[in-house]
């Protein structure tokens, strides 16, 4: 399969999970969606070792008419839009300096019912440090003293082949996936049944810092700081 159509296979997929039940006669969300691909594609650059990047940060320009109408949901549509950048990309090799991320802003000087996409400087963030390592410790679930220190990518679920192998039910095989970026960690859901949540919201994509509480189903954790040697 090419580059450009495992794109539009994951931007497909990703839309009509996302975005179909909520806004069955509103497209504009699934517009953006694919302007936000279109233009990360547009933006991505090879470098000499064969990788690709992009840009982190995204905006999206509407009409304030448009703004009103989705401000309601701007939290959803900016937490989606977000694994939707981080799930194509993951599919086709591309790389990102930090976690994407996608803000909707309204703007006069745009057309009512036009999309404006613009990329946003990257910014680095402070949490965690290059000297600290991040560790999950087993809050609610099995086993009890589980400890898991955030130095590689790691699957989490009830697969035994999974680095983090939960005894729940409640817990998916292939639950979610825990991502070393730069100096941070991001959790990822992988398309569970119950869900991944931090802090009590259910999430598809969150930078995780210390203090965090982290949920796989009923199974739940901390997120710790601990010096590097």
């Amino acid at each position: 399969m090419s580059w450009f159509a495992r794109i539009e296979e994951a931007c497909a997929s990703f839309i009509e999970r996302a975005f179909a039940n909520m806004f069955p006669s509103d497209v504009e969300p699934a517009q953006i969606a694919r302007k936000l691909v279109a233009t990360m594609e547009a933006r991505t650059q090879s470098g000499d070792n064969g990788t690709m990047s992009a840009p982190s940060r995204y905006a999206a320009y509407v009409h304030p008419s448009d703004y009103e109408r989705l401000r309601t949901h701007r939290r959803y549509l900016e937490e989606e839009w977000s694994a939707l950048l981080a799930e194509v990309a993951l599919r086709v090799g591309i790389t990102f300096s930090s976690p994407p991320s996608v803000q909707l802003r309204e703007d006069g000087g745009t057309v009512l019912g036009a999309i404006e996409i613009g990329v946003l400087e990257d910014e680095s963030s402070p949490e965690p440090e290059k000297s600290a390592v991040l560790v999950l410790r087993m809050a609610t679930g099995m086993p009890p003293d589980g400890r898991y220190r955030l130095s590689r990518d790691l699957r989490v679920g009830r697969n035994t082949e999974s680095e983090i192998f939960l005894v729940d039910p409640s817990v998916s095989r292939n639950h979610a996936v825990l991502e070393l970026r730069g100096n941070q960690v991001v959790v990822r859901d992988t398309g569970s049944t119950n869900g991944t949540f931090v802090n009590g919201e259910r999430i598809q994509l969150r930078t995780l810092r210390p203090g965090d509480r982290v949920a796989f189903g009923k199974t739940e954790m901390t997120v710790e700081a601990e010096d590097a040697p």
